[in-house]
């Protein structure tokens, strides 16, 4: 009896001292496009959304002293050429989070911008919301460009990386954070997305914020046909194809 009574102890004890289950997911519907008073910059001089979304990330980059990081299929990410870092340029930072209504954050809060960093070029390009609705987290205007895609005369397209070798003007989008997010599973983790601004023979450059703690350029391994190498250090689900003019 005495057993018994101890074996029941140390099984209570066992579940009283087990971690409380983790909280579900929000993944009720999105809705409409929230709308918020943001005046989008000027876009460059250019009749074209698609090239105006290149050009503003290139700029950017060049504003933020041309970081570059390299990826490998074998080897971690290097990065080439250091830029200038989120807290010498709050001020600019803010200016991204305005355009998904965040005007008191900057780069010295250590929230993650990349979103609104990519929220701010593609507003900026003059893309009006009912095509790309921006968000500060990349897989919720991701979710919304999955159903976007579905109806008549969406710009976006999320493809699967096997599906779709990455063009000037794409977006390359990786889950993060081991959120496993994949277009299967909209799960709306961790994500990040970069905007493809040059192909090269064998790598494809694209630009995305904080990477590395800046606006940086990402240079990905491509294989024989063009396509995205699966790299663990950035594991892409989606190359968003652009069919902006």
């Amino acid at each position: 009896m005495r057993r018994l009574a101890l074996l029941l102890l140390l099984s209570v004890a066992a579940c009283a001292t087990q971690p409380a289950p983790k909280q579900a997911k929000d993944l009720r519907p999105l809705g409409p496009c929230p709308p918020w008073s943001w005046k989008p910059e000027a876009p460059p001089p250019t009749s074209s959304a698609k090239t105006s979304m290149v050009l503003l990330a290139v700029g950017e980059w060049a504003r933020f002293g041309r970081q570059v990081i390299t990826y490998s299929v074998d080897a971690p990410p290097r990065t080439e050429q250091l830029g200038v870092k989120e807290r010498d340029a709050p001020e600019r930072i803010t200016d991204y989070w305005r355009a998904v209504d965040r005007p008191g954050r900057s780069g010295l809060d250590d929230v993650p911008w990349s979103a609104a960093f990519i929220s701010w070029d593609i507003e900026s390009a003059g893309v009006p919301r009912d095509l790309f609705c921006p968000d500060q987290r990349h897989t919720i205007y991701v979710e919304r460009m999955v159903t976007r895609a579905a109806q008549p005369g969406a710009v976006f397209f999320p493809r699967r990386p096997n599906e779709r070798a990455p063009q000037v003007g794409d977006l390359i989008c990786a889950s993060r954070n081991g959120s496993a997010t994949t277009l299967d599973n909209l799960n709306r983790g961790a994500g990040h997305c970069d905007i493809v601004v040059e192909i090269r023979p064998g790598e494809v450059h694209a630009i995305g914020g904080n990477v590395g703690d800046s606006v940086s350029r990402s240079v990905f391994p491509l294989d024989a046909s063009g396509f995205l190498s699966p790299i663990s250090a950035r594991p892409v689900f989606t190359v968003i194809e652009n069919r902006l003019p």
